[in-house]
Order: structure tokens, then sequence, then C-alpha cells
């Protein structure tokens, strides 16, 4: 039995928590605030509930597996559903497109529809030849623990495109611009990084999807964070709230040299933790800048790979479902083909619990970085949505203005996108997880990492 100290009450503290203690650890979690969850967070008011973080999950595999190894099976705590209504893309032109998440017929019927045979045909194509590219990162890089670029072999490299953009790729493979958009939007639905950054891999977002469908909690993803709670408490972790971790503590291991190993945490308090194994679930630029006296040169170079957006301008609305018109669960509102401006994304709880009987609980913000017209004054997003073919500045009954948080990495430059940093550290018994970690942000990414960290550390 190892004594494991856990920093950080995110999803991925959580996750590897509740798998290290089932599996004989003495584990110890300390988070900094008051509350768990990390951005997985709800605000209600007048009778609406929001999700502040993730509203849908896809992948629900990876939730699923948690549970089962870490006690009672998911289905035995909290209900998961997949979302039922398509995708609603508005394009610059009034061209509106409903495109279903998980039936690929259903998809090629839609587009078929609206964009033609021949763009129903290219989509469908290029998202089947997506597959070869899951299936590499599936059993190379999130499955097994990562190793790097070496791990995914040159045939592995070849097949994710390595080297080449997102923005590339979708130029190379679709013919229609509205399709790119698309594809774009699949792939970084969030504007972590332009897409001619982006690496050309995260299209496979577009088979992901499109493959295990998209899921939500009843309840919003809150549920979660509280069967974790609840999961840990008969796991016998013990959780401690508002212990601030000021330092990993650590001492040169037994070959010596510049390698070390960690001796446990201490708190801002001053109090000290021992520990054999850390696991780290906090931005790791913090890890590496303020507490670890010695970062390891690979984590220094994970960090540098990283770039953290600055907050983006977020309305979580209340509003009617007027004479029945109710919004699909996501609406993607492109701008011109070509034009600077990212996408304008209104996404509707899936929930209907989430608002009065006759509304809908709405949040809108940017998909990416905003220009100052857009950005200064978030009541103006209304009016952008407005010019854009979706005005609903009449059916508002609740506003509050709540920023995206800067949380999760994008890419500075490293578009081939293998410079995040790996779960287990050069510091010996040091482990991170959470979104500025391998895999990255998202809930089925970050719940893959802590449980790759978790096998790397194994059994008591």
């Amino acid at each position: 039995m190892a004594q494991v100290v856990v920093v950080g009450g995110g999803l991925g503290g959580l996750a590897a928590a509740a798998r290290l203690a089932k599996l004989g650890h003495d584990v110890c979690l300390c988070e900094a605030t008051e509350r768990l969850g990390g951005a997985v967070a709800t605000m209600e008011r007048d009778g609406f509930r929001w999700d502040l973080g993730p509203g849908t999950m896809t992948l629900p595999a990876t939730v699923r597996d948690l549970f089962r190894k870490s006690g009672r099976p998911l289905e035995r705590v909290r209900t998961l559903l997949p979302v039922s209504t398509p995708r609603r893309h508005v394009f610059a032109d009034g061209t509106t497109l409903d495109l279903p998440v998980e039936s690929r017929s259903g998809q090629r019927d839609a587009l078929e529809a609206v964009l033609g045979p021949a763009a129903a045909t290219a989509w469908e194509n290029t998202v089947d030849d997506l597959t070869p590219v899951w299936e590499v990162l599936r059993t190379r890089a999130l499955e097994v623990p990562f190793g790097g670029g070496r791990a995914l072999g040159a045939a592995g490299l070849r097949t994710m495109g390595y080297g080449r953009s997102l923005r590339g790729f979708a130029r190379s493979r679709l013919a229609e611009p509205r399709l790119r958009q698309v594809l774009e939007y699949a792939a970084l639905p969030d504007g972590g990084a332009p897409a001619s950054r982006a690496p050309a891999f995260t299209a496979v977002a577009a088979y992901v999807e499109r493959t295990f469908g998209s899921w939500y909690f009843p309840g919003g993803f809150a549920e979660l964070t509280a069967a974790l709670r609840d999961r840990l408490t008969e796991r016998g972790v013990s959780v401690r709230l508002g212990a601030e971790v000021a330092a990993v503590t650590t001492e040169p291991n037994a070959v010596g040299g510049t390698h070390t190993s960690v001796t446990g945490v201490r708190l801002a308090d001053g109090e000290t933790l021992p520990a054999q194994v850390v696991v780290a679930d906090v931005d790791v630029r913090t890890l590496a800048d303020r507490m670890l006296d010695r970062p390891p040169g690979s984590l220094r170079r994970g960090v540098r790979s990283l770039r953290v957006p600055p907050p983006r301008p977020r309305l979580l609305l209340g509003v009617r479902a007027d004479g029945g018109s109710r919004l699909p669960y996501e609406t993607v509102l492109h701008p011109a083909p070509g034009s600077a401006g990212p996408p304008i994304v209104v996404r509707a709880a899936p929930d209907e619990g989430a608002a009065p009987e006759g509304h809908q609980a709405v949040s809108v913000c940017a998909a990416g970085e905003v220009g100052a017209a857009a950005g200064e004054g978030t009541p103006e997003l209304l009016d952008l949505l407005a010019e854009r073919g979706l005005d609903l500045r009449d059916r508002v009954v609740t506003r509050v203005v709540a920023p995206v948080p800067s949380y999760g990495p994008t890419w500075r430059g490293a578009w081939r996108g293998l410079g995040v940093p790996a779960n287990r550290t050069d510091v010996g018994g040091l482990f991170v997880v959470g979104g500025t970690a391998h895999p990255g942000p998202g809930v089925p990414l970050v719940l893959l990492g802590a449980a790759t960290a978790v096998q790397e550390i194994g059994r008591a």
C-alpha cells in the first residue's frame, strides 16, 4: 500500500483518487477551494440551471469504465443519456443544416438535402477515412501510457497526418467551404486554436462523435462530481477541502544525480503530508513554476507547448420557447468562409429540468477569441447572434454574464500536437492529470489520462 496524495479535486483528480483507492492505496485528496469538480460547475438563478463547464460528452465508455473499476457501475448510481436532437449549423448565406450526432445514414441524408450529393459523399468518405486515425490514437496514445511520438511509430505518424494542419486536411478533402467549417468546428468546438495551427488528427473528433454519440447527465455534470464524491467516501479516501498545496517535496533518488523522487506535499499553512506518490491535477504551469524547486526539463518543455487562451465572453440566458419552438441542444452560427470572426455557439441544456416549463436554459459564447467589437460588453453577443440569423433578444427573461474560464491547453505553434506533458513525469512518483496534461482537455480525455496514470502507478 502506497501513501498517495492527489493535488486538486477536478475530474482528473477525482477519477485518479477513486481508481487508486480501489487498488488498495491509502489516498488523500487536497483541494484548495471549498468544492470539488474543478471546471465542472453549475449556476442557478430564477429557476434556470446552467452548466458552467461541459454540458455534454462523447466516449461514454470512459465514465462507465471509471465507475466499474472503482465500485458499483454507473448505471446503479446515475443516469447518462444520449443527446437525441441534431446539431444545427447556420451559415452566413442563411443555409441551415441540422446534422444528426450519431447516425452515419442520418448525416448523409441531412447533407444531401442541404448541400447536395457530392458534399454528402465527401463528408461520409472523410469521416470514414478517419477510422485508422482513431485506432492509432486509441491503441497507442489513449488507452495505454503515452511515450511520445516514437510510441506511434512511423506508420502511425503517417496515418495521423503528422506535420499537417487541420485546415490543410479539411481543404484537401472537402471542396465545399461550408462543409470545411463543419469539420473545423467538430474538431475545435471551443476554439482552442486556429485551424491553421491545430494538428490534422483533431479531425478525428468528427468520427468519434458520429460513432459514439454525445451524452449528458440529467441534472447537469455536477451529478458526475457528486457521484465521484460519493465514490471517494465509499472507498475511504480522505478529502480535504480548503487545503492548498504550496509545494511538492522531493529528495534525490537512490541513483543520485539530478533525478529526484517525491516525498510528499507541503500545504500553504506549513503542514506536510508524506507520500510515495503524488498525482497533480493542477495546471502544469503552476506545478512547474511554483510547486517544484527543480522541475524536470521534460515538464518545462511540455509547459512551453501550451497556450491557455484568455477568458471569453459568455452569456447565460433564460429564454422563452415561443410557440413551442425549442432550440436544439447546440446551434453553431458560422461567419462567412474566410472571415476572421469565430463561430458563435448557442447551447441549450438538453435536460428539460434545467428551466421552468415553456423555457430553456441557454448559453451563448464565441468558439474562439473575439475582437473588441464583439467582446466588449457581452450583451453584444445577442446582437451578433441576430446579425447571423438567430434573434433571441425579445425572448430573454434572465441574463447572467459568466466568462468562459481559461482552462485547458491550446497549441502554441506546436501544431503537430504531441508536445503536451506526459502523465508520468521525470520526478519519481510524480504524475500529472487534467486538461493541461496528456491527452488534453474535455471530460473523456481527462478521464482517459487519469486511467493511464493509475495504470502506471499500479496496485498496492
